[in-house]
């Protein structure tokens, strides 16, 4: 529906226009990027912090594999974590449980990072719609000059469907039998690629590790 609205005052009208920006930002954007959205920290576990961490990426490609566990390897080298990517001691494939004990007790890890992909799911929200101001000139047949009208228009809201993209990171102390420590799930909204994925939750996980006192200072 449209409503022509002279521009006898200027003031109403960059009001209406601020508006109608801020109308745009808020409804025209989808959520975005990823967020730490579940987190478990065992409250009995030991207070001593991990100084020696196999990095653990369950991917089928060899690939991106390797790149999941460089990647956090390289963030907890930068605080003061001897990381080492799986890949190093199993390059064909990633290893099970039992070869996973028998490397922590050859090379003296206390502690294990896994990293695997949950299934991906989508979620539905409500862009509501807004109402913008177009500018509309109108020449004068007696004066030859021209007005300037304002024309409301109005855009209807409508559904949007995001892709949510979910991983879990689970960190296991070596001590005695082996205990889960901390687990975190991770949710990233209609990402581009799998590497901004996994940038994105070595920069959320590996701090977080780091404040809940799980790895070393």
């Amino acid at each position: 529906m449209h409503s022509p609205v002279r521009s006898g005052s200027h003031r109403r009208g960059a009001l209406l226009l601020a508006g109608c920006a801020l109308a745009v930002i808020l409804g025209g954007c989808s959520g975005s990027g990823t967020q730490l959205v579940n987190m478990w920290r065992d409250p009995t576990a030991p207070a001593t912090p991990i100084h020696r961490m196999l990095v653990l990426a369950v991917r089928k490609d060899p690939v991106n594999r390797r790149i999941w566990e460089d990647s956090f390897v390289a963030a907890l080298a930068k605080r003061g974590v001897e990381a080492t990517p799986s890949y190093r001691l199993f390059p064909d494939a990633v290893p099970d449980t039992d070869a996973v004990v028998v490397a922590v007790r050859e090379h003296g890890f206390d502690g294990v990072l896994v990293t695997h992909r949950l299934p991906t799911t989508t979620q539905q929200s409500y862009v509501p719609g807004y109402t913008r101001l177009d500018p509309v000139w109108v020449r004068s047949r007696w004066y030859g000059t021209y007005h300037t009208y304002w024309q409301e228009v109005h855009e209807p809201g409508y559904v949007e469907t995001d892709r949510v993209v979910r991983n879990q990171v689970d960190v296991w102390d070596t001590a005695g039998d082996g205990r889960l420590v901390w687990s975190g799930t991770t949710e990233s909204i209609n990402p581009s690629s799998g590497a901004e994925v996994n940038a994105a939750i070595t920069k959320l996980i590996v701090p977080e590790l780091l404040a809940q006192g799980v790895i070393a200072r």
